[in-house]
């Protein structure tokens, strides 16, 4: 039997906040940045204020929004194999996405990422068994144009790796890019298969920036999927209670979800979230703490009742070190995340309230992915698990280390082999050299260093310089 799913919700709490959310949408609504789509939704019949460039939506075409949304969708690596279907029930984890700084291997210290780092990040993807899917984990800062750092991120992504890409920019140029770049290497059809994934996002409270709007107008037409992913701020952005903070992303969440459907009835769309509390003593923005983690089960709860696929941010901590605090945030965060059934967890490699990446921070997030969708997996229980018989053949007093059900179910998957967990008597941890976890962690990047990842032919190499040259033409916006 599985885990049972985490609730924080109960029905009727989804129910209040539903309603909430929608009589703010239609007694309310949000504010658009955009004139092109205020004018689209207008034509739509939504009740539009054109001077102060608000829409309201009435629940009635929210709620046939909300049915033209499909459940599950497949998603496809860069060679267009299957890798796997997102809505189907169990948390797919990707790396990355969206950071500025590095920890150094060799000297400990943080700075500002490069493109070997995430080349590197890359092909360490590329061999680990629990990472699915790979955001673009930094902006790497040795680029010719600072403003297109996204574009060499995504380059060096795909030209190392396989996995399925996520990606986010606010810029409609840079969002056409990515998905020309997307298109330029993925062996199947990039309108009808999914091989990547872009990311939205509203500025809360209740307002849509144009250029967001324009990228998501376009994005739609590409069959690329979107997450829309609100980012409310407990106390500055959204209101300081839980429930206020859920409903507001909600609200912004539907909004963005209905006017896709509008746009392009069917289009594949995520419910996402990514939850931010604050520290009222000292300002600061969290991502790891109890609260964003509670409302990571929340948003499980409130996309399941929308019957959208969801997506949210983990393993997350806002420490800056390899540390307790850092292994206990990362550890709730992520474990929730899966326990509660999120479909698209995004995060593993990042701390430091995701401003910072580390190689060894993505191959110690990786085992806590493994080990969360362990335990979500449950105990498998028939008759051959249950070994009755043998039980009672092997009697008192036997054994059953070299038995045929013991070797049969040694590499089953059963258990979850250890990538970096120290385990073991003592001595022998210290005649090793006494390494702890993050050590060995830098052990186990040295020796990915090594390998090739999933390098592109040559053809669809030169395609990919030849965007990025195209582009660097193109004057910085």
């Amino acid at each position: 039997m599985k885990l049972a799913k985490f609730k924080v919700l109960s029905e009727a709490d989804i129910r209040r906040i539903h309603e909430a959310s929608l009589d703010i949408l239609e007694s309310c609504g949000v504010q658009l940045g955009s004139a092109r789509m205020l004018a689209f939704l207008e034509s739509q019949g939504l009740p539009v204020e054109r001077d102060r460039r608000i829409v309201r939506f009435p629940r009635a075409c929210v709620e046939d929004a909300l049915v033209r949304i499909p459940q599950r969708f497949e998603v496809f690596g860069r060679e267009g194999q299957l890798a796997f279907v997102l809505g189907e029930g169990r948390s797919k984890i990707a790396a990355g996405h969206n950071a500025v700084f590095w920890l150094d291997s060799q000297t400990g210290r943080t700075r500002p990422a490069t493109i070997a780092d995430v080349e590197l990040f890359a092909r360490i993807c590329e061999e680990l068994q629990a990472i699915d899917m790979i955001g673009i984990p930094v902006m790497p800062q040795d680029v010719p144009q600072p403003a297109h750092t996204l574009l060499y991120g995504v380059d060096a992504v795909i030209r190392n790796s396989s996995k399925p890409i996520f990606f986010s920019t606010d810029n409609p140029a840079i969002n056409r890019a990515v998905i020309a770049m997307a298109r330029a290497v993925f062996a199947g059809d990039l309108g009808s298969q999914v091989y990547a994934i872009s990311q939205l996002s509203p500025t809360s409270p209740l307002f849509w920036e144009p250029g967001v709007l324009e990228a998501i107008m376009e994005t739609v037409e590409t069959g690329v999927p979107l997450a829309i992913l609100p980012e409310p701020n407990a106390g500055v952005s959204a209101p300081f209670t839980l429930a206020g903070l859920l409903t507001v992303n909600n609200v912004e969440c539907l909004s963005g979800l209905v006017m896709i459907q509008l746009l392009k009835p069917g289009a594949k769309v995520i419910y996402a979230n990514s939850w931010t509390t604050t520290d009222m003593r000292n300002g600061a923005a969290l991502v790891g703490s109890t609260e964003t983690t509670i409302c990571r089960i929340a948003g499980a709860q409130l996309a399941r009742f929308y019957h959208v696929p969801s997506h949210t941010t983990a393993p997350n901590s806002d420490n800056h070190a390899h540390d307790e605090q850092n292994a206990w945030e990362k550890t709730f965060s992520l474990f929730a995340a899966v326990g509660a059934g999120n479909d698209l967890i995004v995060n593993c490699g990042m701390f430091a309230t995701g401003l910072t990446c580390s190689h060894e921070q993505l191959v110690m997030d990786e085992e806590m992915a493994a080990m969360s969708q362990r335990i979500a997996a449950g105990i498998k229980v028939n008759a051959e698990t249950i070994a009755g018989a043998l039980i009672k053949a092997t009697g008192p007093r036997g054994g059953y280390l070299d038995s045929e059900h013991t070797l049969k179910w040694l590499r089953s998957g059963e258990y979850i082999e250890p990538r970096v967990s120290v385990r073991g008597p003592a001595a022998v941890w210290q005649a090793a050299g006494a390494k702890d976890t993050p050590a060995l962690a830098r052990e186990t990047v040295e020796k990915y260093a090594a390998h090739p990842g999933a390098p592109l032919d040559p053809q669809r190499s030169a395609k990919l310089s030849e965007i990025l040259r195209d582009f660097a033409e193109t004057p910085a916006t």
